[in-house]
């Protein structure tokens, strides 16, 4: 499956997504907001608004990208306020005459075209304005269940799709500071929470290698890592570092 493909395979089972996976930590938006009140602000790839909601106030006039059309549709029906939902990629999108005050993205920037984004983003920023990228990482997702990835699905552990490596480890201030962005920080915070079986079963079961998997493939694996959870007795202490990369115009 070709990237664009991939950036929107979440979409197949919206509302997996939004039950399954985790919000962001409040000192990530303690942190954003206090380096700058927006008055105009867009999010890139907004999903079903698991970062919106925690930016949405009626004061703030929010434009949110999303490709995918189930997960923006979900997003609609949340009338969050001062948001409007619009179903394009950054790349494709036309911000008019933009003068943005903050771009944002949670868990999504990987997605963008390196050759396009950092630059396209200074474009819709105004003077001072704010770039902020922020990603939770997941501390050893499939290191702790190696051996049952190595029964069903080696191919996950041995993958190295580019935007994937990107994600996980690559430092974004490089490419803010080579797009021209000043101030550039890092901004990290760690945290972590008790998951049970089915509750692990169904975060794993929205992460686009998994969803890429053939259905018989994919569902042996969920099985399988249920059942080592239930093993272990019954939970499964997930642990994250959410990243936070600012940059401003």
């Amino acid at each position: 499956m070709n990237q664009a493909g991939r950036a929107t395979s979440f979409g197949r089972d919206a509302s997996a997504y939004e039950r399954a996976r985790p919000g962001y930590p409040d000192a990530v938006f303690a942190h954003i907001l206090g380096m700058i009140t927006p008055g105009r602000a867009v999010e890139v790839g907004a999903g079903t608004g698991k970062a919106t909601s925690s930016v949405a106030r009626p004061a703030l006039e929010l434009t949110c990208l999303e490709p995918s059309v189930e997960m923006a549709s979900m997003l609609e029906g949340r009338a969050l306020p001062g948001v409007t939902v619009v179903r394009d990629t950054f790349e494709d999108w036309e911000p008019g005459d933009g003068g943005f005050d903050l771009l944002f993205a949670a868990q999504a920037w990987h997605w963008v075209d390196r050759g396009v984004g950092p630059a396209k983003a200074r474009r819709v920023l105004g003077p001072g304005g704010l770039i902020a990228l922020f990603w939770n990482h997941p501390r050893g997702r499939y290191d702790q269940f190696a051996d049952v990835y190595a029964r069903h699905a080696p191919q996950i552990l041995d993958e190295q799709d580019e935007r994937i490596r990107l994600r996980d480890e690559h430092d974004w201030r490089v490419d803010l500071e080579a797009a021209g962005f000043g101030e550039v920080g890092l901004f990290s915070h760690e945290w972590s929470t008790e998951m049970s079986a089915a509750a692990l079963r169904e975060l794993y079961s929205t992460y686009s290698d998994h969803i890429l998997l053939p259905d018989e493939v994919r569902s042996a694996l969920l099985d399988a890592l249920e059942a080592a959870v239930v093993d272990r007795g019954g939970t499964v202490l997930q642990q994250y570092t959410t990243r936070l990369f600012t940059g401003r115009n």
